[in-house]
């Protein structure tokens, strides 16, 4: 049996009329989206400003489902969904230019030192025409491990294949990472939460779901060579989208809304910004700590960015503010 790749079949919406309104299962199903995964984008992130009709039925054009499929593209790439959501249209088109087709295997990966964690990983690689390092059979041998003070083959890239995905392996497997100062983190897990996964692709790193062959990994790995610094951007919250004096004078601002939702989504969005600063700072004094620091930067920064969201759509009903 045969299916289609949604990465490699770039969506046509070339033959619906401009003016068509598509109601969220056909919406959806041209887009390669479950029509559940649809409604909880919509819910958390605003993914589109799609208008409902007078039955609450919301109606999609060409280009909100150009828009989810990108989005679709781009999460299944590994990108949290709740730093790509608000991106404007260009912006998934040119990240999404970016990524290497998933059928073309890199010919060779030069430069590429990677330590792994897990034999399974180390003899797929091995498999495919890598060889690691060095490999750790588990999490827990590598975890008093570090790279000798003069050794020259220090490794560019962690790869961690863990069968359980916890809070507790996160923090470890961060930590490793900067133990060993390598320039980017590959976690492949087969069962665990998005939340911890997300909190991991929050603090840098590249989020992949088991079973996945040496192939693939390898798919992976070149990525991460070819584009440098653009997925990893990519991964880190988004920029702020209120100041401090935006967010002070909304707070005040009288409201059309009849609640204290506006003043409470700015406190919040504006104690997120300052912890977010707070443990950026933390990061750079606290050498000790980096790893946790960086986590709980990223964290912080993913959660505001989502009630910034939040904020922005209160905000419309109470007039515009900017920052």
């Amino acid at each position: 049996m045969t299916s289609t790749d949604p990465e490699t079949e770039p969506l046509d919406t070339s033959r619906l009329p401009v003016h068509a309104r598509l109601r969220s299962g056909t919406a959806a199903r041209l887009a390669g989206l479950p029509v559940t995964t649809l409604r909880v984008w919509e819910r958390r992130y605003g993914v589109v400003a799609a208008p409902k009709t007078s039955s609450g039925q919301r109606l999609y054009t060409p280009v909100d489902v150009r828009r989810l499929a990108l989005l679709k593209q781009l999460s299944d790439r590994g990108h949290a969904i709740g730093t790509i959501a608000m991106l404007p249209l260009e912006d998934l088109q040119g990240l999404a230019a970016t990524a290497p087709a998933r059928n073309s295997a890199p010919e060779g990966l030069p430069g590429v030192r990677v330590v792994v964690v897990g034999a399974s990983a180390g003899h797929k690689l091995r498999a495919a025409g890598l060889e690691p390092l060095q490999v750790f059979e588990t999490l827990a041998s590598a975890t008093g491990s570090s790279p000798g003070p003069d050794d020259p083959a220090i490794a560019s890239i962690l790869l961690a294949h863990l069968p359980s995905l916890q809070p507790a392996v996160a923090e470890q497997v961060l930590a490793l990472a900067a133990r060993w100062q390598v320039e980017k983190l590959v976690v492949l897990y087969a069962f665990g939460t998005e939340v911890v996964a997300d909190s991991l692709r929050a603090a840098g790193a590249t989020v992949r779901r088991d079973p996945c062959s040496g192939r693939e990994l390898l798919r992976v790995l070149g990525s991460l060579q070819t584009a440098g610094a653009a997925d990893t951007a990519a991964d880190r919250p988004a920029p702020r989208r209120f100041s401090d004096e935006a967010l002070t004078r909304l707070a005040e601002q009288p409201s059309s809304v009849a609640c204290e939702c506006p003043r409470h989504l700015a406190e919040i969005v504006l104690q997120l910004a300052h912890f977010e600063n707070y443990s950026n700072e933390c990061e750079v004094q606290n050498a000790d700590d980096v790893a946790l620091h960086r986590h709980l930067a990223g964290l912080a920064g993913a959660a505001r960015a989502m009630f910034e969201q939040a904020l922005a759509r209160v905000a419309q009903g109470g007039g515009s503010v900017r920052g």
